[in-house]
């Protein structure tokens, strides 16, 4: 029996592209999801207080800002305390009572007091107790 001498062993070669194109992709993706929190939230000069040392960990369910002049903005959006209120009953209901509800608000530094009063009396009224006041550190990031 006769064996042939030709080396019939191929290299195969690894090629990288694809995983390179995925993980492009991948890192395109995330960098564009993580701006879109920051496109929809306003400017706001927010107050001057250290605030709490740990945050929840829950998100809250709605971030509202009160502005220097008390419009309320929510997601980019000007809205009604009135409309504000009836989202706040629908979030309740979904959430399953007032107690599983939080909301942040941020108000600008130069807004009245009386405006943030109003919500404070109005989500009491619907049964929210856990908001929370946006603000930021005088002395920055301890």
């Amino acid at each position: 029996m006769r064996f042939s001498t030709v080396d019939r062993t191929k290299f195969r070669t690894f090629d990288l592209t694809p995983m390179i194109d995925v993980v492009l992709q991948l890192i395109i993706f995330f960098m564009f999801t993580s701006q879109l929190g920051r496109i929809t939230q306003t400017e706001v000069d927010l107050p001057l207080e250290p605030g709490e040392k740990q945050i929840t960990q829950a998100p809250p369910s709605f971030v509202l800002d009160l502005l220097e002049d008390g419009e309320l903005i929510l997601e980019g959006r000007p809205i009604s305390l009135a409309q504000f209120s009836r989202l706040v009953d629908l979030e309740i209901s979904r959430a399953g009572g007032p107690e599983h509800v939080t909301i942040l608000i941020r108000p600008d530094r130069l807004a009245p007091a009386k405006h943030l009063s109003d919500l404070a009396l109005r989500l009491r009224e619907q049964g929210v107790g856990k908001w929370q006041i946006g603000t930021t550190d005088p002395l920055g990031a301890r």
